[in-house]
This record gives structure tokens, sequence and C-alpha cells, in this order.
């Protein structure tokens, strides 16, 4: 099977490799040239994955439209407010067999619409499969491992999708709970900023941390039954376990946004240091817009838009935490 993926950062370098030590012709896109002839030349991705030696079948190219036209399988990886951008010109150039995958994860604040969504309008003919849960790639890429969830309508999508994917130590689980799959690995990005302002404010405590996960797990679940998810789904991997992986990482980079900001750094100063902001602080405004209009409760996700907007500071966020919950 021929199988392409779109957008090498550590995501999706990873998946490449995963995929092609099992057996399949990989062909990768990225719009930073570099990346590409790195790849394409030394099988190396030294800026996403630089302890990583890729797999001999993993290749690249900047032909989008020729990757998209020759893949019977094509993961999409790019940052999900580049979705639409990334692909729109070439949607002609795809097969209805071909099956999508989504591991972007965000919510684009112009339109509203979840990445699953918008490559659903995009390829309305198209299997598109969502893929989330407890993925660090830079854990798994080492062989370390892992499980995750696989979403969609239809189980023989599902199965062909996994059997690119499992090995010893990469495993996949089915859910037809698309949008909840897909929203627990939204949502947790927003969360894991908050856990980040702990570390910045030096808050060690295990406890309270757990207290702000069960608390943050409960608001992720709110806002998912209010679009239509199901409860059950932020009660497992996609939900969860995504949000105990992102959160406890230390190569998250949402948890690192919310660690500069506790320590006093303003949005704009970590936007520099970081190069762009991470995918929760977009994933944020626009859940906050959702939640509005749905009529849903989120008491956190305010607190953190605070902090981030310099309304409030981290120790006043955390201290309200406290008062709100504890007492």
């Amino acid at each position: 099977m021929y199988v392409g993926l779109i957008g090498l950062g550590n995501l999706g370098t990873a998946i490449a490799n995963l995929v092609a030590h099992n057996g399949h012709d990989v062909i990768g896109w990225d719009h930073q040239a570099e990346v590409v002839a790195e790849i394409s030349t030394q099988h190396r991705n030294t800026r996403y994955l630089p302890s990583i030696d890729l797999h001999p079948a993993v290749s690249a190219t900047d032909d989008l439209a020729a990757l998209l036209a020759s893949c019977d399988v094509v993961f999409v990886a790019v940052p999900a407010r580049y979705v639409e951008s990334s692909l729109s010109p070439f949607v002609d150039a795809v097969s209805p067999e071909t099956t999508v995958v989504n591991m972007a994860k965000g919510i684009d604040v112009k339109s509203g619409l979840t990445a699953l969504q918008t490559l659903q309008e995009l390829f309305p003919s198209n299997p598109v499969v969502m893929l989330s849960g407890p993925s660090i790639a830079n854990e798994f890429a080492h062989g370390m491992p892992t499980v995750i969830v696989l979403a969609g309508s239809d189980r023989t999508d599902l199965l062909r999708v996994s059997t690119l994917l499992d090995n010893e130590h990469f495993r996949t689980r089915f859910s037809d709970d698309a949008i909840g799959v897909e929203l627990g690995g939204v949502l947790k990005n927003i969360y894991a900023i908050g856990l980040g302002m702990f570390d910045g404010q030096e808050v060690s405590s295990i406890n309270f941390r757990a207290v702000y996960l069960t608390i943050a797990l409960e608001e992720m679940a709110r806002i998912g039954a209010a679009v239509g998810a199901r409860l059950e789904t932020f009660l497992y991997l996609a939900g969860i376990g995504d949000l105990l992986a992102t959160a406890l990482s230390e190569h998250s980079h949402n948890r690192h946004m919310g660690q500069r900001l506790a320590e006093g750094l303003t949005r704009e100063q970590v936007r520099d240091e970081m190069g762009v902001l991470p995918e929760g602080y977009s994933t944020l405004r626009a859940t906050l817009y959702v939640a509005e209009k749905m009529h849903v409760s989120v008491p956190l996700a305010k607190g953190l838009w605070g902090v981030i907007e310099g309304h409030q500071t981290a120790d006043r966020f955390i201290t309200s935490l406290i008062h709100d919950f504890v007492e």
C-alpha cells in the first residue's frame, strides 16, 4: 500500500517512519523545503526528530498534487489552521477511493470547524478517519509502547488504517465517536497550558495537580457533550489518556507555553521565543466562543485565557482554583 504523509513535523515524521517499518512505502510533503530535502537525501529530520534515522522506505516531495494522486491512504498532520489552505487547491487530485486520516488537532477560528470537519468538507466522497490518543512522537519513535484510537463510521476503513500502524509497540483501538475522539485530542492542548503554569509557579503538589487534571477532564467532557460527543469517549484513551500524556510530557509545547507565561513572559514574548504559539492557544479562543454560544460553563478555560491575555496572573489563576474547588 502506498501511503502519503502531509506535514512532516515530529508526529507526522514519527508516523511515517512507523508505517515504513511496518512494510509500506511512504512519501511525505511539508511546506519547509529544508525538511523535504533532508529527508530525501539523508533520511533524517533533524529539526523535529533529531535522534532518529528514518527507514529507507520514507521519502519526501515538494509536489503535493502528485502525492495526493498516487497514495491509497493519506495522513494529514499539518497544524489545524493550515489544513484548508494546504489542501483545497489539490482536492481534484484525490481519488474517491483514497482514505484520509486526520491527525491535525484544532479548531479554525474563522470557520468554527474542527480539522476533521474541514477534511470532511474538502473530501465529501472519501472515507475520513480520525486518529488521536496518547501519542507523544518522541516516545513511540523510539519504540516506547502506546495505544491510540481510530474513529470513523465504517469499521472497514478503520481496519485498513490499523494494518498500517499496528506492531508490537504501537496498537490501535476503534471508536465510532469521531467528534468525541477528535475533541479529546483538541481540548487537551488547552488544559496542558494550565499544568505548565503549575511548573512556572513551582507548584509541585501531586494532589493539586490531580485535582486540576480531574477538573480539566470534567470541563472537556462538558464541552464535548454539548456538541454531540459521548461522555465515555472522554474516559478512555482519546480523552483522559491524551490529556495525561500531553499535560505531563516534558515535550509538550502547550505545557511549555503555560510555564513561560507563569514565569512572567507575555503572550508576545512567548511567541517570539517559541517561533509560533502552540495549537492550544488558537483552540482556546475558538472553544470559548463555542462554549458561549452553547451555554457551557468553562471556568478553567476562561481563567487560562485571562492569564494569556494578561488580565490576571498565573498565581491568581491557581489561587482561585484552590478557593473555588478545594474549600
